[in-house]
């Protein structure tokens, strides 16, 4: 990922839309849901591929398209905040990004569920598609602490971020996704080693690809802010 010090190009001025609203927001709402309208249709047609047969509820690929639009939904909930808050244009351009290509990610997931005949959330255990399978026991109990899939924030913590504003609120937002991608990244990697699809295992991979370059990013970012990360996903 090429990462402008700039803030991210605004879509229109900040004039008053509807609710008093900042029109730009409301553009970029507007934007954001056609991307993912686009991006579930997408998704809809890959899962009509010719395959040898389509993923079901227990398989690989319907548990990462379950856990991962759980776990991309929080963080494009608090990348969200951010940009809408932050004045560090690296930060506010960092946030914009992982809002955008995630919540298209999951308008791409929710697309293959949909073609699968499966139901956008899981119905059974999270990161049941991981436990015990090909060494990956330890993982399991990463996955659930707290009831919590690996680097997930508490509800405690995501309230805490949206009181923050300035530098701190950046701080934390940093250290936040940080964890957060550090628990995201080994589900990417097994999806990408264990999935049946290709195109679940290729999606799978440039998410892995993606969030490894932006863990490397944000911890530059912390250090630069003399600050430090907070303790992995254990």
């Amino acid at each position: 990922m090429v990462l402008s010090t700039e803030h991210p190009p605004a879509v229109a001025e900040d004039r008053p839309g509807p609710a008093g609203r900042p029109l730009r927001t409301v553009l970029i709402v507007l934007l954001s849901l056609a991307a993912l309208v686009l991006a579930g249709g997408v998704g809809y047609v890959a899962g009509h591929r010719n395959g040898s047969a389509t993923p079901g509820a227990g398989s690989v690929d319907a548990g990462f398209a379950w856990d991962m639009s759980a776990h991309h939904r929080q963080a494009v909930t608090m990348a969200g905040y951010v940009r809408d808050h932050s004045t560090d244009g690296v930060v506010r351009t960092l946030a914009y990004d992982i809002e955008t290509s995630q919540f298209n990610q999951v308008g791409q997931m929710q697309g293959w569920l949909d073609a699968w005949g499966l139901p956008p959330e899981n119905p059974g255990t999270p990161m049941s598609w991981i436990q015990g399978e090909h060494g990956m026991g330890s993982m399991a109990g990463m996955s659930m602490s707290g009831g919590l899939m690996p680097g997930m924030a508490t509800q405690a913590e995501v309230d805490k971020l949206q009181r923050m504003t300035g530098k701190a609120m950046d701080v934390y937002f940093l250290q936040l996704m940080l964890r957060h991608h550090q628990g995201g990244l080994p589900m990417a990697q097994y999806g990408a080693a264990h999935a049946s699809e290709s195109y679940v295992r290729n999606a799978a991979q440039k998410m892995a690809t993606g969030q490894s370059a932006e863990i490397v990013l944000m911890e530059q970012l912390l250090r630069e802010r003399g600050a430090s990360p907070l303790p992995p996903p254990a």
